[in-house]
């Protein structure tokens, strides 16, 4: 039985540590099939190959070989998974793990590789794909890159303007535009001011200068910008403090499984006809430190992704 489309609606933003206070709640996979049930029906999962086939291509952004296929055989989805995402660098891989690989390309689609980087020294560049190295290969918090990327040169760089900003962080982290409310949050971010903006662009790879911001909080104590301003019912006024409102809604943790959901399933995050999946998976994410692997192994091995080709 194939599931519905259901389309993902946004909630009014909430502390995420309230979400959290209830725990990692049911499974997807459990949930999954208690609706399947409820219905009448069960869980048709492909064969082992062609879920490997699957898994393979969205997790290390190839075919399996011969050799994997026959791992994989009999195997359950979550063995299936396991053994892709432990695969090791390949030729292709630049020294990391195919999962991992296979992930930063996706996420220049989102943001390593957007416009941002045509702005950007290559140092900059390098720093975040680092960083975004180090949530798939080593399980670091999402939240933290976040927190990091946001007041990271990469994006002061992008961004120069609080309107541009307070786009750009919404965009980014919390998967829509900032409203014309909420627009004012860039302001925050007026604490940072340009090293040397006298350094010509044909200089932009020679000078370490260029396009470097450093945070000058005296440009804000001293009237000479407005960095404070009230967001959801929160006033913050510095850098820091906006990253934190943006980082500890709960929109933040319901765009993050939104996104990665999308990534596996082709389709937005069943909004309101079945809410139990968004929450099964937001209550995860924040148990579980907002370790996005997690969240490709909890979508990866449900019955949702995992169903025979027929009915997907």
């Amino acid at each position: 039985m194939r599931l519905p489309t259901l389309v993902l609606v946004l909630v009014a933003p909430v502390a995420v540590a309230a979400a959290a206070a209830g725990g990692a709640g049911d499974t997807v996979d459990g949930l999954i099939r208690d609706y399947l049930t409820s219905r009448g029906a069960s869980p048709q999962l492909a064969p082992s190959r062609q879920l490997a086939r699957r898994m393979s291509v969205d997790l290390t952004g190839v075919m399996p070989s011969s050799a994997d296929l026959a791992a994989c055989e009999g195997k359950s989805p979550g063995e299936i998974f396991d053994h892709f995402a432990a695969k090791p660098a390949m030729a292709h891989t630049r020294g990391l793990r195919p999962y991992v690989w296979a992930q930063l390309l996706r996420d220049a689609d989102d943001f390593l590789l957007s416009n941002s980087s045509q702005f950007a020294q290559v140092a900059f560049v390098r720093e975040l794909e680092g960083r975004l190295a180090g949530v798939y290969q080593a399980g670091a918090s999402y939240r933290d890159f976040a927190r990091w990327a946001l007041t990271s040169q990469y994006f002061l760089s992008r961004f120069p303007s609080p309107a541009d900003r307070a786009n750009a962080a919404f965009f980014i982290f919390l998967g829509r535009d900032s409203l014309a409310s909420e627009v004012p949050i860039g302001q925050m971010w007026n604490g940072y001011r340009l090293r040397n903006p006298g350094i010509p662009a044909t200089q932009a790879e020679t000078s370490a200068d260029y396009h470097v911001y450093d945070l000058d909080p005296q440009r804000c104590s001293s009237g000479q910008v407005v960095c404070e301003a009230r967001i959801w019912a929160r006033t913050g006024k510095t850098p820091a403090e906006a990253v934190d409102i943006i980082t500890s809604s709960q929109l933040f943790a319901e765009a993050t499984v939104a996104r990665y959901w999308q990534r596996l399933m082709g389709r937005p995050l069943p909004g309101n006809d079945f809410p139990e999946i968004r929450r099964a998976l937001v209550a995860g994410l924040i148990a579980h430190d907002f370790d996005v692997n997690w969240v490709l192994r909890e979508v990866a091995t449900s019955p949702a992704y995992a169903q025979e080709m027929m009915f997907r």
